[in-house]
């Protein structure tokens, strides 16, 4: 029985520990007479058959490293891929040996949750310690995150309680983030100060006369013509404020490195919200540089940066959102989030970079493409108005109340007793930042320590600050607790609302945890389903997509401008694709739609970039829409969709090995075994010389090898039709042999690539399955419904719990799926599901016997 073939004896781990005799010691009878007659025949210390002992492996599962392995052995068997020759072990026996193993791990797994319980208390991910400070402060914008030493990831998510771990080194990072916050939180002075307004005209929307990509790029005009502004003109018209309110500042290039256009004067003096107001209509240049109204909106976003030359930009970002300018002229508003000494850069999506050039190592020049036919689209705007930092509503603001209560700011003159209304704020923040009611024992070290400070001679606030600090660092704080007691509401809150929201639970979660309610079902699946509609559950669907489908990577490799001129500077395309991963999760989840949405569905989410990348009829606008998928169109469900097609590449070519492993990891849940490490990656010819299928069947002459490469493989080449970025091909692209294909890209550069070998998309399943392309393919994965289904809910286990479902809970898994089957397993059902489980609630404790 060859249970692991040489790929595999490393990831198995196996590893002389005890003689046979002490092994089988303990096995259950029946179960030691199937293992000796079918397993040892080949893997005992004689034959050792792939290398592999197992009378070296001890039937000890209360050693978690042993238990795995012995999981791992289960698991072949049960799948039927032990022994290989299935008449080595007849149906009969591989039932009997599957039942009595699992039952003695199950057991084993069982013994251990009682006596350690069924995790690890799990610390809050970075992510959430800011939500949960943003929320408890009320500081929305707190950005605190990247103070913080990265999470280490396990299983595919920064949720694992086994790799959130704390160090001295991080405890300091999080006492000096808190510190932060607080300091934030506090109420500078006796009154806000007053927001800064600025207003400037076309003529000063643009701190130069010309831009890169020269007149083409941008250039003032009035009544749609160009007017021949130079520098001097403009530094005249800014000396003696005299702008012509009829002149437009038009736009037509969009904003990359290099880059810079931002409002002359403009400066934010102090950190927060800004609204920005701007008067703008979409335009088409023509030839003579002459204005028409344009056919289609052009999206635009702001970024905020320094002022800085365009070589030297520091931290660039978007912010305020994508707005479509309509070709009429309208005014448009928005908020940015800018801080103290950065500006903003108008910011057009979809146009193009030009070139820049120097030539014979002259001055930069730059060459603009050609123009699309019709035209160049853009932007001409006529003014824009900001006002900030937005003040609060009130004064001093919530986040100074939560910390003091109607303690006076700072100047004020009032009587005090400052060990009272010490004990008493420190008390009231305790109750106001846990998730849970803190023992009085506990919250007494904290007013110690408040009285120690004061005493030391520090001021009232300085010493509530101090206290402050280490409750929020502290194990009421920082981490999460197991539900499972007599007293568990509170965790249950808690687990649900950083589950469905990466946060703390808000007044009504608290007020049912209060008053003993959770655990009432219909309760229960009322608060899932409010949490779900709420807004807040945007922050689930982007942390549970960045890790379980690498969205987070979606930005990792710049696409091989070599290969695919066409994706040069193309931000708009990969932020359209990440949105659109986002919100068909989304309506996964909040339409309750069939498990089988992963692979196979009769619509996208497209907006007008995307639409042109997957060949849809045309749409107009950035904003995401659910739109159907053509007849016969390759396109529809989660395994399609371009962002994952490009996590799943590397920028320069595509690898059926690496995207048909992560499918089936991620997509049907059955992981492949890791490669031996002497064996290299496949390397795609990108000469254009070589097929893929080629190079495979090099790679795959190993037999062990070839076993393995069948299980994603064929996955892989079905997917071969889809680049780096998820646009159709029919053909593969080279660089040397094939057929020659050249222009001037959307950026003004030339380029040169070929076109080679046809794809060919056809293989062949594990089970004998054939497909000969990607739809044949998506029907028979969408044919397995249970498997879809169950890898989603061992995913959510793991997000909501912070451990992976145990051996043990696998028939709790099995039940819950057949309680979703006569509905076809939904995924609202399955989250809904899971919520009502002892999985997610624990088991509660007997009622005491004790008065």
């Amino acid at each position: 029985m060859n249970l692991c073939p040489p790929a595999l004896l490393v990831s198995a781990g196996m590893i002389i520990l005890a003689p046979c005799a002490a092994t089988a010691a303990k096995m259950p009878p029946r179960l030691k007479v199937l293992w000796e007659g079918t397993c040892l025949e080949c893997h005992d210390d004689t034959m050792n058959e792939a290398g592999l002992d197992l009378t070296s492996l001890p039937f000890d599962l209360e050693h978690p490293a042993h238990k795995e392995r012995w999981i791992r052995i289960f698991d072949r068997v049960e799948k039927g891929e032990m022994p290989p020759d299935s008449a080595d072990l007849s149906s009969t026996d591989r039932a009997a040996l599957t039942a009595l193993l699992g039952e003695s791990l199950t057991d084993a797994d069982r013994r251990q949750i009682k006596q350690h319980g069924r995790g690890l208390l799990r610390r809050l991910n970075r992510d959430e310690f800011e939500q949960n400070l943003r929320d408890l402060l009320h500081l929305p914008l707190l950005d605190i995150r990247d103070m913080l030493p990265e999470d280490r990831e396990g299983h595919h998510s920064n949720k694992a309680a086994e790799t959130l771990d704390m160090s001295r080194v991080q405890l300091t990072a999080y006492l000096d983030a808190v510190e932060a916050a607080l300091k934030q939180a506090i109420a500078k002075g006796p009154a806000p100060a007053p927001p800064e307004r600025y207003l400037a005209l076309a003529t000063r929307m643009f701190q130069e006369a010309s831009t890169f990509g020269n007149r083409e790029a941008m250039f003032y005009a009035k009544h749609s013509k160009m007017i021949p502004l130079q520098g001097k003109d403009l530094q005249a018209l800014r000396k003696t404020g005299a702008h012509d309110p009829e002149v437009e500042m038009a736009l037509f290039r969009s904003a990359s490195w290099p880059y810079y256009g931002y409002p002359e004067g403009f400066l934010a003096r102090r950190t927060g919200q800004y609204r920005v107001k701007f008067s703008a209509r979409a335009v088409v240049q023509q030839k003579g540089f002459t204005l028409i109204p344009a056919s289609q909106p052009v999206p635009l976003t702001f970024r905020a940066r320094k002022p800085s030359g365009a070589d030297v930009s520091g931290d660039v970002r978007s912010t305020g959102g994508i707005i479509d300018i309509l070709p009429q002229r309208g005014e448009h508003e928005t908020v940015l989030f800018l801080k103290q000494g950065e500006t903003f850069e108008y910011s057009l999506l979809g146009l193009p970079v030009p070139l820049a050039r120097n030539v014979n190592n002259g001055p930069p020049t730059y060459r603009y493409p050609p123009f699309p036919e019709g035209g160049q689209p853009g932007v001409a705007f006529q003014w824009i108005e900001v006002e900030g930092p937005i003040s609060p509503g009130s004064w001093p603001p919530a986040s100074h109340h939560v910390l003091f209560d109607d303690l006076p700011t700072e100047g004020s003159s009032v009587d005090l007793d400052p060990e009272n209304e010490g004990r008493r704020l420190m008390g009231r923040f305790a109750r106001l930042a846990a998730r849970q009611p803190v023992p009085d024992a506990a919250l007494r070290r904290y007013e110690e320590l408040v009285l120690a400070r004061l005493a030391a001679g520090s001021r009232l606030t300085e010493a509530l600050l101090a206290g402050y600090k280490a409750f929020l660092c502290s194990v009421h704080f920082l981490y999460l607790h197991e539900p499972g007691n007599r007293d568990d509401q509170h965790a249950i809150a808690a687990r649900l609302s950083h589950f469905l929201t990466n946060t703390r639970p808000d007044a009504r979660l608290r007020h049912l945890a209060d008053t003993g309610r959770l655990r009432d079902p219909q309760v229960l699946e009322a608060e899932t389903r409010r949490l779900v509609a709420d807004d807040a559950f945007e922050r689930f669907v982007k942390s549970f997509t960045d890790y379980w489908l690498s969205l987070r990577q979606v930005r990792r490799d710049e696409p091989d401008i070599r290969l695919y001129p066409e994706y040069r500077f193309d931000d708009y395309l990969v932020e359209s694709m990440e949105q659109e991963t986002r919100a068909f999760f989304t309506s996964m989840v909040r339409e309750n739609l069939p498990a089988r949405t992963v692979v196979a569905s009769d619509f996208i989410y497209a907006n007008d970039r995307l639409a042109r990348h997957y060949g849809l009829p045309a749409l107009d606008g950035s904003a995401l829409r659910k739109v159907p998928v053509p007849p016969g169109s390759p396109y529809g469900g989660l395994i399609t969709q371009a962002a994952l097609l490009k996590v799943t590449s590397n920028g320069t070519t595509t690898s059926p090995v690496v995207r048909g492993a992560w499918v089936m990891e991620r997509l049907l849940g059955e992981p492949p075994p890791p490669p031996p490490p002497s064996v290299p990656a496949v390397e795609p010819d990108i000469r254009g010389a070589a097929t893929i299928r080629d190079l495979l069947a090099l790679h795959t002459q190993s037999k062990s090898c070839a076993s393995c490469h069948a299980r994603f493989d064929p996955v892989g080449m079905a997917l071969e039709n889809f680049d780096i970025l998820g646009g159709w091909r029919t053909q593969y692209r080279g660089l040397e042999q094939g057929e020659a294909v050249s222009g001037i890209d959307r950026a003004g550069h030339d380029y040169r690539y070929t076109l080679s070998a046809p794809v060919d998309a056809a293989g062949r399943l594990l089970d004998g399955r054939e497909f000969r392309d990607i739809r044949e393919l998506k029907a028979h994965l969408a044919s397995q419904p249970r498997q879809l289904a169950k890898n989603l809910l061992h995913q959510m286990v793991l997000y909501a719990t912070g451990t992976p479902v145990r051996f043990s809970e696998r028939t709790e898994i099995e039940s819950l799926l057949t309680k979703c089957a006569p509905t076809d397993y939904r995924v609202g059902d399955l989250l809904h599901a899971l919520v009502q489980s002892p999985l997610f609630l624990g088991q509660p404790a007997p009622p005491s016997d004790s008065p």
